[in-house]
């Protein structure tokens, strides 16, 4: 594994105050199991990537730069839950 990576890793696992190896390991399963999203989404998910004939890796790439696109149109954090709805308004 490139040394770049490994510090990448360890940086992001200790930014999240977890170890190395369970942090990879949650990584890892997270994308075999499609993040823990319920049933109906995943099978979804998977019926599509198929359909695609992508790999997981591909469709997950696929399905960022679908993102991608939505926030191109309507910008960073435009989904994100708002602190307070009413801003702006003077109450």
């Amino acid at each position: 594994m490139p040394r770049d990576l490994v510090s990448f890793l360890k940086n992001e696992a200790t930014r999240e105050g977890r170890d190395l190896t369970p942090y990879v390991v949650r990584l890892l399963e997270g994308i075999r199991s499609w993040f823990g999203l319920p049933f109906a989404a995943t099978t979804l998910l998977e019926a599509d990537r198929k359909i695609m004939k992508l790999e997981h890796y591909e469709y997950l790439l696929h399905v960022l730069f679908l993102r991608s696109l939505e926030l191109r149109e309507k910008g960073p954090g435009f989904d994100a839950p708002r602190a307070e709805k009413t801003k702006g308004s003077g109450r």
